[in-house]
């Protein structure tokens, strides 16, 4: 017991100074920007900009990867067709189709990853910047439009654009559905299959409303700060999705959706 503790001291010393550091580089750029600007919500929408640009490479190559995932979706519905209740069959034929394609199943959810944790370091930065009415000599005015940074956003405007920027995007990530998916869907229903691909297909559809909850309630609890740089990242999000993708999933979830409402009523 006592020599792990060294090595979880040096641990907890390594984070410790890896988030001075961060929070030192994220304040002396809100702080330029504002300076610059002389407006804390502009300062913090190019800052946002900014760190998303840098991330760009990143996030572009994995939401290429989760394309290719949603091209390879006829073929692994085709597959499921074919094997029926052989799930090592079906395991095995859809691993082949990746290597054939050289597509990593799980690749789609870094997106959501980085950005979660992204999030994350900003709630912390975020609590302890806006906390002061100083920083690194510069005093700052939280005030922007009928905003105040510091605090929630009263009218919950926010909130909705945070929620619905969000559902928009991870309806433009949904995985498309082909005939075979439908005509699969409407036989009688089986154990789903335990692969990589099925893990993250089903994780895919859960985000689809669990990340547009998960981002108004932050919104709705956290600083309005905080909340105005999800929807920057979301809306800057959304235009790289749609240079990846285009409209077709979200089109196609909303078809999907207006058709059920329809049937409901009749």
């Amino acid at each position: 017991m006592e020599r792990n503790a060294p090595g979880r001291k040096t641990i907890s010393n390594l984070y410790i100074t890896f988030m001075q550091w961060i929070t030192q580089l994220f304040t002396f750029g809100i702080v330029e920007f504002y300076t610059l600007t002389g407006n804390l919500g502009w300062a913090i929408i190019i800052f946002t900009l900014l760190l998303r640009s840098l991330l760009f490479p990143l996030s572009l190559s994995s939401q290429r990867a989760m394309q290719k995932m949603r091209e390879l979706q006829p073929a692994l519905d085709k597959l499921k067709t074919k094997h029926g209740k052989d799930k090592k069959a079906i395991q095995q034929a859809q691993l082949e189709l990746y290597q054939k394609n050289k597509v990593n199943p799980v690749a789609g959810c870094i997106p959501q990853i980085i950005q979660l944790v992204i999030l994350i370091v900003l709630y912390r930065f975020f609590l302890d910047f806006l906390g002061h009415d100083v920083s690194n000599g510069v005093t700052i005015n939280p005030t922007f439009y009928w905003l105040d940074l510091r605090h929630p956003d009263s009218l919950y405007i926010l909130p909705i654009l945070a929620g619905l920027t969000q559902l928009v995007l991870s309806l433009m990530m949904a995985p498309l559905k082909s005939p075979e998916a439908k005509k699969h869907k409407s036989t009688k229903k089986e154990p789903a299959p335990e692969g990589i691909a099925d893990m993250a297909q089903t994780m895919q559809k859960q985000m689809v409303f669990m990340m547009p909850l998960f981002t108004a309630f932050i919104a709705l609890q956290f600083p309005s700060g905080l909340a105005l740089y999800w929807v920057v990242t979301t809306i800057f999000s959304i235009i790289q999705q749609y240079y990846v993708s285009g409209f077709d999933s979200l089109k196609q979830q909303v078809s999907g959706a207006l058709q059920k409402i329809q049937g409901a009523r009749s």
